[in-house]
């Protein structure tokens, strides 16, 4: 496996949380049964080392209680490793400190701190246990530190050691109950940097694909609120452009080489777009929708559309296969973002209805408006009038103006 692909793997197992816990179990299990036969194992010699055969025999269990653990690891037996270390490691402990770590003047009992890392173990390791066995667990394991580090409670069965052999065999205990809870420490806090860092990602991500396909204010907006919204916006401008003949011109061309120049086509468009501060809000096949005004008000919004559109003409010069229509209303409209699924920035409005009629009877290469958008650039563009034009769903003819020319020289380009 590649560094990639192993990056890729560790991606998307940190997405699962199952597979998360799982790995952290293994792991658990894997290095307290090691620690568990280093540490049996050790007791053990030191023990026989002074021919102390009877505290050999109570030791005996904890390097075997590790092998035990490891070999239902190794077989994948999670659920029952990790039953048989968390219960066999308490009443072990326990059995050690009440049996055989008897306090005296000079040297304390210490084998009680032993069930501070069982208990933040278990609680890992029984995860997918019955919350009150999880939690039952972890209270009995400190409940008996705590009765065993305020009490000298005791039962003396032959096992106390001498005072030099009973101080080693503490430091012994005590670092390996530290060992244990630093490992747990490390494992659990690696996984939560991990999902923290991934969270981080899975975040930023997040934000930069709604900045894609929302304005940054409506991108915003559903990040802190959550929830969808429509609202109505009072004056505005909206802009239909749509190849003419792009049936025809699919038809003559290969698939790979139409779409190849759609796209150039509009990305060159979504570039004026930012140029303009305006609003793209979808493409639909070969139509290209713009809206200005929206969600930020512009009282300057049918110049800039205006302005686009000219500019959008110089584009699609570039394209000898392309001409365009373009059509542009002005007016009230309702944008927001709806629906469960697939969610999109939209508009809806007579307004919008309006821009699209019109840009179906308008002319090759020519940017039609309505009269209201007339009536707002007239100052800055001249145009000629196109009568009696029937609109589908609106009674009577109506008046279109069609761009003939600038009133004055001012073409920002993008």
């Amino acid at each position: 496996m590649s560094k990639n692909e192993a990056a890729d793997a560790e991606y998307m197992v940190l997405r699962d949380l199952d597979a998360t816990h799982d790995r952290r179990v293994h792991l658990l299990l894997k290095f307290t049964s090691a620690i568990l036969l280093v540490l049996g194992m050790g007791i053990f010699l030191a023990f026989a080392a002074q021919e102390r055969w009877i505290n050999c025999a109570f030791e005996v269990p904890i390097p075997l209680m590790g092998l035990a653990g490891a070999l239902l690891t190794w077989r994948g037996h999670i659920r029952a490793a990790s039953l048989l270390l968390v219960v066999s490691a308490y009443m072990m402990f326990s059995a050690i400190a009440l049996f055989g770590d008897g306090p005296t003047a000079q040297i304390p009992r210490v084998t009680h701190l032993c069930l501070i890392p069982v208990a933040f173990g278990s609680f890992i390791a029984l995860k997918k246990e019955a919350a009150w066995i999880r939690h039952s667990f972890v209270l009995i394991c400190l409940a008996t530190t705590v009765l065993f580090a305020t009490t000298n409670v005791t039962i003396d069965v032959g096992l106390y050691l001498p005072d030099p052999l009973h101080r080693v065999v503490d430091w012994v205990i005590s670092l390996g109950a530290i060992s244990v809870l630093y490992l747990l420490m490390t494992i659990y806090m690696g996984d939560v940097g991990r999902m923290e860092n991934y969270l981080h990602l899975a975040n930023n991500r997040l934000v930069s694909l709604l900045s894609g396909m929302f304005p940054k204010k409506i991108a915003e907006r559903l990040l802190t609120q959550r929830q969808t919204f429509a609202e109505r916006y009072q004056n505005c401008s909206v802009l239909f452009a749509d190849i003419v003949g792009f049936t025809h011109l699919t038809e003559r061309m290969a698939p790979e080489s139409m779409i190849a120049m759609l796209s150039e086509v509009f990305l060159r468009f979504d570039r004026c777009v930012e140029a303009f501060g305006l609003t793209k809000i979808k493409t639909i096949g070969d139509a290209y929708m713009v809206a200005a005004g929206v969600p930020e008000a512009d009282p300057d919004h049918a110049r800039k559309m205006m302005e686009f559109a000219l500019q959008i003409l110089d584009v699609v010069k570039e394209f000898p296969d392309i001409e365009i229509r373009v059509g542009i209303a002005s007016g009230e409209l309702v944008a927001g973002v709806i629906g469960q699924s697939r969610q999109v920035f939209d508009v809806w409005g007579d307004v919008v209805n309006l821009a699209s009629r019109i840009e179906s009877q308008g002319l090759q290469n020519q940017i039609q408006v309505s009269a209201t958008t007339y009536a707002l650039t007239r100052h800055a563009f001249n145009f000629s009038e196109r009568s009696g034009i029937s609109i589908k769903g609106k009674s009577g003819t109506h008046n279109v103006y069609v761009y003939t020319s600038r009133a004055n020289e001012l073409a920002p380009a993008c």
